[in-house]
């Protein structure tokens, strides 16, 4: 299923239909059977239309890095706010091609989103795996200030419909905001953001990503 590859560029009212496709395709269940590689994916942006799509796979148990990747990616779609998908999906396929992992994170959001298919659902679909997004700042939906400490979390709310959570993952640190991407529930989310999670504001598969998708993209 990749529809989003062959997607009308600036149809906008078709990319829509896209994303909602993708929505109910949507798994908000846990679906792995064991959880021992997790793989954090990110993209870094250059000049121009260049950027730099990079995944890091770490060790459920001890967050040691077990394999890492990274690839220069020309930029097609341009950035519109709520269908950042199309601009960094293929970049991000392009990356994780061939890789082997139990569950991915996405410094993206996934359900929280207003057509409920951010760039965690999109790669979570497209590859049926287990996805969660990570978002450093909600982009639908609101949300109390959890209490500060490690652990805290609220739900972000958009109407009547909890589409995440905002996660205090460390004491005296700014909140991140998790939702499902694929194939996982909310709970689990939440928890693998949690366990993840060491010294840096963001979970570690994350935090190793954008460092290294980070300093690619300096070099381009």
């Amino acid at each position: 299923m990749l529809p989003i590859l062959r997607a009308p560029k600036f149809d906008l009212e078709e990319l829509a239909n896209i994303q909602e496709r993708v929505a109910k395709q949507v798994k908000r269940k846990d679906g792995f059977k064991k959880l021992e590689r997790i793989a954090g994916c990110d993209i870094s942006f250059s000049k121009g239309d260049k950027a730099c799509a990079a995944y890091v796979v770490l060790d459920y148990r001890t967050l040691e890095v077990l394999e890492k990747h990274v690839v220069k990616v020309k930029l097609t779609f341009p950035y519109i706010p709520t269908f950042l998908a199309f601009r960094e999906i293929d970049g991000m396929l392009k990356a994780v091609d061939g890789l082997k992992a139990d569950v991915y994170m996405v410094g993206a959001q996934g359900l929280a989103h207003p057509r409920r298919a951010g760039l965690a659902c999109h790669l979570g679909v497209i590859l049926d795996k287990p996805t969660l997004g990570v978002a450093k700042s909600p982009l639908v939906g609101k949300a109390k200030l959890p209490a500060n400490r490690a652990g805290a979390r609220t739900s972000l709310v958009d109407g009547k419909e909890i589409i995440g959570a905002a996660v205090r993952l460390k004491s005296d640190s700014k909140p991140v905001y998790v939702s499902i991407g694929h194939k996982l529930s909310l709970k689990t989310a939440i928890k693998i953001a949690l366990e993840t999670t060491r010294e840096h504001h963001l979970p570690e598969p994350l935090q190793k990503a954008h460092e290294l998708a980070t300093e690619a993209a300096h070099q381009l």
